[in-house]
């Protein structure tokens, strides 16, 4: 196992002063994290859809041993000696805090994600105690995955040769609303959210469980005084809940262990917290349903429809998809019969996607399709509304996903069992809708009703709210499918750790992609009520960093596209469906809820471009062609718009100034953004080819480009940029809008000497190739000359690794690599040339752009290289100072970091093919045993002795041939 300088085992444990920073977050994709510390304190809860990175409440586990002297301990280690002073109000002794309770001596921290745990030691305990906390992560199930969700698993063993007697305790402050209520539930308590039947839910799986609802009130520290009595004496109070303000709640397990035994005590938490004020931007719905006649099956774009009868149905998604909103109705008729039965499917929001029965002008029973697209049958009971008149009204006012409504067989009978498939000569059909038309069924104005549904829905849905506040009703419903589902959860997602940890590559890349998958698991990520997937960059300590899931950025992280595909597939769909408008124009950052953006900035080249290579990644990812062929014409638009605006003379360079991830535009060609055109161009004539579309321009276009970058950008060593601002398109760049503002005089005379504000010249950018790595990672060529990409490469690990900074300037933002820390410099000017005002962020060092050259390093066979950075990027996230499972930028847990998933691909070579059924191997270490997550399951593979050998340990992968270094195999 690799040791970092000072000496401790990368993948391996935490102990001592690396255990200072630790905390490492648990709960679901997008809903809410709380984080395991390394002494075991819980810490950075935040549940509440925006990160609280400093909310460490008054909350701890103990344990008591009856007869021991000292016997009455809190279950974590020491605490780190930077958070007694220097904290804010540390000087007022921190009485709010469980600092000053005894704990253990010693404390061992092992991260093996999504689980992590404690081993615990004291002198004076005749037991040991390992913590155990996890949240479930399993590749392909995304739902699941996204639970609100978290368990703290507490295993004791007696050491001694005596049976012990023992209390278990977990301890809280209310800390959810402050003061509040708290309410039971099963071995356990709730602290009660002022949301309607909303909270945190606390309980253990332990039958022999006493709670008490209700610590004792009282002034100054008399709560939390008496708590730590009951705890040391071993009393275990049970209080039932009260009402009115409650300062805490505790939850008692007495246990009995013999010489050697062991036992565990599960502690689960459970939250529901379904509304938010988070919003940025604002809604649009547009759409017309219903429109020409019944639709013939499945419509265009749309998943499989079945279950319906005859040849047609009413369908909403035809002729538009989800887009589309109306209302159809039937003819009013006299209701005889005591049932109407019918088939429905479609969308399950009873207010936007329902069939619906209206009598004496009212709604009376309502039918949803519960998201699927097979019919099913559904039987409304109609004797309370005998001899009245009726009529059938089918509702779409809805524009997201499964924003549509499938219908069919509308039957009268009084025959509960009556076949809608065979119907007998006693019951009365109302429709089958296998006419040329609708018939006398009538597509009504939808105006109004749309106007209020859009009014309410404003008001509805114009915050945030979670994918979990959809699929759950209240949080009993959350504990009730934790509890029926956990031990399956638990053991799925083991089989993903145990299958990710199996692996033979270096320690330090399986401990870099690990610790930056919490990401997924942080406040940085969002999942929308209808389940679309949105992100911060990262996270401020009380706020998201960089809005809208930022094309630039989120073009690093290769975490998400292979290990839950449906969501990153989401990405695609947002970006050309919401975020581009008709001319071709991509927002690089959309609203919260999703919706369509204003076009009010430029777009960013790397982020738009990187978008269409994506789009080629997501379809070889799923092998969906249809899903590639529907998104295909907003991608052409994209691209043209990507060429009408930064190449309209057609060099195959972008020369007119481009934004970019460094929050400025680039004036004239440079190997960073040209490079991206390239493999933009590159994956569009994939597509074409595939779609048999003409692509004959693009490809003349892509030629030119790779002669100018591999002549013009290339000085002999790595690629460069040529700054031009004159003679071009835009006008001066005094008039260009930017986030870098105006120029004052100094920076007017900087212009006419060295060109516009924060470009990089003859730099040495570790980015400069950038492009060429996307490429890789989404399954493409690289186009341009492998030598001379290499080249670029070794030269930027020359130049720009840095083993200490003591003697770098960084007037920028130091504290993410400064003093005795290693880091990669993100450019360096080792020829001369260096401008007054480069780049903003060139003196920086930033840890997505460590992995993205180690991984691009690897594939080109210089692993040392890529292992150095690597290793430089880990030490500084060693524990001491800063947290391994945070690697920051601009916020933490932020989402560029996820490039170091692209490590994987980069050792191995290890990639596969949905389309082809093509597992590729392309081994740079020689033989090795890897982990692979596809779009239908995830496993290992291995490459020994010559041959692969895949092994799926969840769901299936369907390999029909593997490609080893360019040689088929069948």
């Amino acid at each position: 196992m690799s040791q970092n300088s000072e000496g401790r085992e990368f993948n391996g444990k935490y102990q001592k002063e690396y255990l200072d920073k630790i905390a490492f977050p648990i709960g679901g994709i997008g809903a809410g994290m709380f984080c395991l510390e390394g002494t075991g304190a819980i810490s950075h809860v935040s549940l509440r859809h925006y990160p609280d990175v400093m909310n460490e409440p008054y909350t701890f586990a103990a344990i008591y041993v009856k007869g021991v002297e000292n016997g009455a301990k809190v279950l974590e280690g020491q605490v780190p000696t930077w958070k007694l002073f220097g904290p804010a109000q540390s000087g007022l002794g921190r009485g709010d805090k469980t600092y000053g309770l005894p704990r253990f001596e010693e404390a061992v921290f092992q991260a093996r994600f999504p689980f992590a745990t404690i081993d615990l030691r004291d002198k004076d305990m005749p037991l040991v105690a390992k913590i155990t906390g996890w949240s479930p992560f399993i590749p392909t199930d995304a739902d699941n995955s996204s639970l609100p969700v978290g368990v703290l698993e507490y295993q004791f063993t007696n050491t001694s040769d005596k049976a012990i007697e023992t209390v278990f305790s977990y301890n809280t402050k209310n800390f959810i609303d402050g003061q509040g209520t708290i309410r039971g539930v099963k071995n356990g308590f709730v602290l009660e959210s002022d949301q309607n039947n909303s909270g945190l839910a606390i309980y253990v799986d332990n039958a022999a469980a006493v709670v008490d609802h209700c610590w004792f009130r009282g002034a100054w520290f008399d709560p939390q005084t008496v708590v730590w009595d009951n705890i040391r004496y071993g009393r275990i109070a049970d209080k039932q809940p009260v009402k009115g303000v409650v300062p805490g709640a505790s939850v008692y397990v007495p246990l009995t262990l013999q010489p050697g035994e062991t036992k565990t005590v599960k502690v689960n938490f459970c939250w529901y917290l379904p509304d938010s004020n988070l919003s940025i931007g604002g809604a649009r719905k547009v759409g017309q349903a219903f429109t020409g006649m019944p639709c013939k099956g499945t419509a265009s774009g749309q998943q499989p429809v079945s279950g319906f009868v005859g040849k047609q149905l009413l369908n909403s998604f035809d002729k538009g998809g989800d887009g589309l909103t109306g209302i159809i109705q039937s003819p009013e008729f006299n209701i005889g019969k005591r049932y109407l039965k019918f088939l429905v499917g479609g969308g399950s929001q009873a207010d936007r996607t329902s069939v619906n029965l209206v009598v004496d002008g009212k709604i009376v029973e309502t039918a949803v399709g519960n998201q699927t697209e097979t019919l099913s049958e559904t039987v409304w009971d109609l004797k309370p509304y005998q001899g009245k008149k009726a009529f059938v009204k089918v509702i779409d006012l809805d524009v997201y996903p499964w924003g549509h409504i499938l219908a069919d067989q509308f039957v009268l009978t009084d025959n509960r069992n009556e076949d809608i498939y065979n119907l007998s000569s006693t019951s009365t059909l109302l429709a089958d809708f296998e006419s040329n038309g609708w018939g006398d069924w009538q597509v009504v104005d939808s105006s109004e009703e749309e106007k209020q549904f859009l009014a309410n829905e404003e008001d509805a849905e114009a915050t945030y709210r979670p994918w979990y506040s959809e699929r759950f009703k209240s949080l009993n419903e959350v504990i009730g499918y934790w509890d029926a589902n956990r031990a399956m959860l638990e053991k799925n997602s083991r089989l993903f750790s145990d299958a990710f940890y199996s692996s033979s590559l270096p320690a330090e890349v399986l401990e870099a992609v690990a610790a930056n998958l919490t990401i997924l698991k942080s406040p940085t990520v969002l999942r929308q009520w209808d389940g679309r997937f949105w992100a911060w960059e990262g996270c401020q300590d009380s706020f998201g960093s960089c809005h809208g899931s930022c094309t630039h950025v989120w073009n690093y992280a290769q975490a998400l596209p292979h290990l839950f595909p449906s969501l990153e597939r989401t990405l695609r769909e947002t970006e050309f469906r919401v975020s581009q408008n008709t001319e071709g124009h991509q927002n690089f950052r959309v609203n919260l809820p999703i919706s369509a953006p204003p076009h009010n900035f430029h777009a960013a080249a790397d982020g738009q471009l990187g978008g269409i290579m994506k789009v080629y990644r997501e379809w070889r990812i799923s092998g969906d062609t249809q899903w590639m062929k529907d998104l295909f014409p907003a991608v052409k638009k994209s691209l043209d718009y990507c060429i009408r605006t930064w190449d309209p003379l057609h060099k195959g360079c972008l020369e007119e100034p481009h934004h970019n991830t460094y929050d400025i535009e680039f004036w004239g060609p440079d190997g960073m953004c040209t490079s991206f055109y390239l493999g933009a161009l590159t994956a569009f004539i994939e597509m074409g080819k595939e779609l048999k579309q003409p692509v004959k321009e693009y490809t003349a276009l892509l030629s030119k480009g790779r002669k100018y970058m591999e002549t013009a950008l290339f000085d002999g060593e790595y690629f460069i940029q040529k700054i031009q601002w004159e003679g071009l398109q835009a006008p001066n760049p005094v008039d260009v809008m930017s986030f870098g503002g105006s120029y004052s005089e100094e920076a007017l005379k900087l212009l006419k000497e060295e060109g516009p504000k924060y470009q990089y010249g003859t730099g040495c950018l570790s980015d400069g190739i950038l492009g060429m790595w996307m490429a890789s990672v989404c399954g493409l060529d690289e186009v341009l000359d492998n030598e001379k990409v290499r080249s670029h490469l070794v030269a930027v690990h020359k130049y720009n690794l840095k083993h200490d900074l003591i003697d770098h300037f960084n007037p920028q933002r130091p504290v993410y690599a400064c003093g005795k820390d290693g880091g990669l410099l993100l450019c360096t000017w080792p020829k001369g040339g260096m401008l007054s005002l480069p780049f903003v962020y060139s003196n920086e060092v930033w840890t997505g752009i460590e992995y993205q050259v180690a991984s691009h390093l690897m594939m080109k066979g210089e692993v040392e290289k890529g292992l150095d950075i690597v290793r430089e990027c880990r030490e500084r996230y060693d524990g001491r100072v800063r947290n391994p499972f945070n690697e920051i930028e601009c916020g933490h847990w932020y989402a560029r970091a996820m490039a170091s998933y692209g490590m994987l691909q980069g050792l191995t070579g290890v990639r596969y093919d949905a389309v082809d059924k093509t597992m590729y191997i392309n081994s740079k270490i020689g033989d090795f045993k890897s982990f692979i997550s596809t779009d239908t399951g995830f496993g290992t593979i291995e490459w020994k002795a010559g041959k692969p050998v895949l092994n799926v340990v969840y769901g299936n992968i369907d390999v029909k041939r593997y490609n080893v270094s360019g040689k088929i195999v069948d």
